[in-house]
Parts: C-alpha cells; structure tokens; sequence
C-alpha cells in the first residue's frame, strides 16, 4: 500500500503511484508546502472578497507616479535577478543529473555557469527597460488608486513565510540541544530543518498584524478570514510530513517491531526491549538511555490497518533508522519499531477544524470570534498530539513539558479569553 512507506522525493511518489520513473529535483515536504501556501492564498483572497462584498473592508487610496522613464537601479536588479537565475540554470541544464540528487547543494552553492548569468542579466534586465519604456509618458503623472485588502494577498502571503520561517528556525534553535551550535556551524545546511510550527505562526502572524495595521486592514476581520485557510494549510503541509518521513512522527509503538526484511509485524510483550538492546548504538545516540525511550502499546482491531497505527517509515527523507536490505543508494533507511503516524492524525484533525470553521464563517456576526476559536482549537489539537510525538524536555517556571505543549496551552487559553472579551464587548455594543 501507498501508505505504508515514505517518498522522500517528488520522483519517488510518482513511481509508487503509477511505476513511472520521472526525474524530478523537487523533495516532497517542499512540495506540500508550496502546496500549502498556494491553497491558503487562494482561500484568504476568496474570504477577503466576500468581506468586501459585505461592506466589512474596504480598500485604501495610495497615490503612485505613472510613466517614468526607465530607472538605472531598477533595471540593474532585474539583471542582478537575472544573472542569479541564468548562473544556477546554466548548471542544471548541464548537469541535471547533479541538481536531482541533491538540489540544495547545488542551489546554495558557489557553483554555476558565468555564461548562463551573462545571458539571464541581458534577458531580465532588457525586459524590464522594454517594458517601462512602453508605460514612458512624456511627463510622469501622480494617480490615486484603490487597493482592497484581497489585492494584497500576495504580500501577505510573502510576508507570513519569511517571517514564518524566521520564527521556526529561531523556536526550533532554543528548543533543540545545542541547535544555535549547530546553525552558526553551517547556516545554510541547517536553515530549512528543524523548524518549529508554533514560532513560524507566532513571528508570522505578528509580522502580517504590522503589516495590515499600516494598510488599513482590519485585523479582526482579517483574522476571521485566514483562520480557515492556516489550519487547512497546516494539514496539507502535515500530509508532507507523513509523505516524506520527515522525523516528525510519534513515540515507539511496542505492540509491532520491523522485521529484518523492513516490513511491520505483530510483536510479543518482551519484543520492544529485545529490539532495542539489539541496536545499541541507535538508540542511545537518539536517547541517551534505553531506560528513556518513550514508546505506548496499542494493537490495532481487526477493522483498523495496523498502518494506522504503526509506521517505520522506511525509505524516509531523513535516513533515520537502520539500513534496508537490497537498497542502494539515498533514503535506504528504516525504523528498527514502528511509530505512531502522528502527522496523519494531524492531517484528519485539520481537516475537521477546517470544516467546522468554513460552516461557522457565514454564521458568526462578531469580528475577530472565529479567528479566537482557530487559536484554541489549533492549542487543543497540538496539545493532545503532544501526548504521543517525539519532542525535547523545556523546564519552564519549575514545570516539565514540550515547548510546543506550553504554547498549545497558552493558546488554548488565550483563544477563550480573547472570544470571551469579543462577545462581551459585542453584547454590550
């Protein structure tokens, strides 16, 4: 089944789902992601509209110049772009082979093609001068224009993900060991993992707020039209995970153990500890002490796939595990016990959150309460699949818990208060 392995590329998807082999340089998790960003774009546009069409927002006037002649410094860095582009795409075109196996090496490298640059800084930086000469007035004009709060999703959109991946890496450095350590060792190598969920939606949002308080944007509506679109893009971006095998996956369910052939089987109660005093090396390198290895039991019933419940992700993005048999090459990796697939339970509780929102949308008239209910629902999720996923000890105020479960709960908490003060607020309105 589908299910029951990880594809760490686009490539490796396509073949399980149809048998074509499709030289693709693009990792699953990036495509989910791509994917999550686009499907949230597209439905906080269509929410905004709906509010325009409301009466509930309203565009800003800005006043732009029309018809300067074309500008040096613009046309330099488009050919600047340019040259970046053509540089890197003289190499791939050279050597696709190389950029498949591993395109983040050959992205933020120093490797490229000068003659590739050279062509690309010509094209971006001709195309630009032709392009405002064509708008050319013989005397620039000043015009006010109407921009409504749907014409700025795409900013906004910009802005989340910047923001949001800033926020991840910096949550994700204070929350592993030794994880600053290891980003000043190697930036580029280590900016795009470890990311931490809840500081790329705290930064995010707090960079999006700024930026809609200075447009004019209501944020309470705003809020209410992206709460929807965030939690539908944290389940497709969840799907990349479970597709990829990420390492974002749950505690050892000792009830299953890998056979040496790679597949999931049924295991006796003595089996869990056998496996991992087998496997010495692995398991303390991940845990210190076999004596720490979190894990639950839980034997599927009869009507439920054992896959639902217990994965060891073979073939995963992050070769994580022990070798498979008659596997060459990358992603020849597979866990030694089955984990909770955490990241499918995510995906089927985003989902749910979603749906209840979008019917709720059309029925609540107070700003800012259905946003306010995304925040407690995204807490109460989080916390609960805390309880069986994989995730460092943070000490704070003499208590013991996940970082992610501390935020979770001041979410929890600080979505009931926020809706509890709109309603009030509205009541008496």
């Amino acid at each position: 089944m589908l299910l029951l392995r990880s594809y760490a590329t686009i490539s490796d998807l396509i073949f399980g789902l149809t048998g074509w082999r499709i030289p693709l340089p693009i990792f699953s998790f990036g495509f989910f992601v791509a994917t999550a960003f686009l499907v949230a774009a597209w439905l906080l546009a269509k929410e905004l509209k709906r509010k325009e069409n409301q009466g509930l927002l309203s565009f800003k006037e800005e006043e732009v110049v029309v018809g300067k002649a074309p500008q040096p410094l613009d046309i330099g860095l488009n050919a600047l772009i340019g040259f970046l582009f053509g540089f890197k795409l003289g190499l791939i075109f050279s050597d696709y082979q190389l950029f498949t196996d591993n395109p983040q090496a050959v992205i933020f490298s120093s490797a490229g093609s000068i003659v590739g640059g050279i062509i690309g800084a010509l094209l971006l930086g001709y195309l630009k001068y032709s392009e405002v000469k064509k708008q050319q007035l013989p005397k620039p004009e000043k015009k006010k224009i109407k921009v409504w709060p749907h014409q700025r999703v795409g900013d906004i959109v910009v802005i989340a993900a910047i923001a949001g991946i800033l926020g991840a890496k910096i949550f994700s450095n204070f929350e592993e060991p030794g994880g600053w350590e290891s980003f000043f060792r190697d930036p580029l190598g280590n900016f795009f993992s470890g990311l931490t969920i809840y500081g790329g939606l705290i930064l995010g949002a707090a960079a999006v707020i700024y930026y809609a308080t200075r447009k004019g944007i209501n944020v309470l509506h705003l809020g209410d039209a992206v709460a929807p679109a965030l939690i539908l893009a944290y389940g497709i971006g969840r799907i990349g995970c479970q597709v990829a095998g990420d390492g974002d996956w749950g505690v050892y369910n000792s009830a299953y153990l890998t056979k040496e052939t790679g597949e999931v089987a049924a295991a006796m109660p003595e089996d869990f500890d056998k496996a991992t005093a087998a496997y010495p090396n692995y398991f303390n390198y991940a845990f210190g002490d076999r004596e720490d290895i979190p894990n639950r039991s839980f034997q599927a019933p009869s009507w439920m796939p054992v896959s639902w419940v217990a994965q060891n992700y073979a073939h995963n993005v992050n070769e994580d595990g022990l070798p498979l048999p008659d596997c060459d090459g990358k992603f020849c990796a597979v866990l030694p016990i089955p984990v909770f697939p955490t990241p499918l339970y995510e995906t089927i509780m985003s989902i749910i959150i979603f749906s209840i929102l979008w019917i709720a949308r059309t029925r609540i008239s107070t700003a800012g309460i259905l946003f306010a209910a995304y925040i407690f629902a995204n807490g109460l999720e989080r916390f609960w699949i805390e309880k069986i996923r994989v995730n460092n000890i943070v000490t704070f105020l003499g208590m013991k818990a996940t970082q992610a479960e501390f935020i979770s709960v001041g979410m929890m908490v600080f979505g009931l208060a926020f809706g509890l003060v709109l309603w009030k607020r509205s009541r008496k309105a």
